[in-house]
């Protein structure tokens, strides 16, 4: 177990540093490798897995008046949800809505982003 994995909060928070930091092996540690993500970027409904995510945050900077803020987190045993509100990520803000589940070794994950950009 990391540190990043050992609470929905960790996760969470592991979320935020991975995405400003463009940590890519610590946003994959906290995704299950099955993970989906749905949502909407402007006019487009995405569904997939994380890949674009990360592709996207390799190849662009994230600015320095990128922000993001925990919004809801509800842990109900051996899973939680948790809200954030992005602002400037890559010129976009965002509504995440992530389901997270913890897995038989005790570690916590990272099992699906609903998103919308606006």
């Amino acid at each position: 177990m990391t540190e990043a994995t050992a609470s929905p909060k960790a996760v969470v928070k592991a979320y935020i540093t991975g995405t400003k930091t463009r940590d890519i092996d610590l946003l994959k540690s906290i995704f299950q490798d099955d993970a989906i993500m749905t949502g909407w970027l402007g006019p487009d409904l995405l569904h997939g897995s994380p890949e674009p995510f990360y592709g996207a945050l390799e190849a662009n900077e994230v600015g320095d008046d990128y922000r993001a803020e925990v919004t809801a987190l509800q842990v109900d045993d051996k899973i939680a949800t948790a809200s954030i509100k992005e602002q400037n990520l890559l010129g976009m803000s965002f509504d995440n809505h992530f389901q997270i589940v913890q897995l038989d070794d005790g570690t916590w994950r990272l099992s699906a982003k609903l998103f919308r950009h606006y």
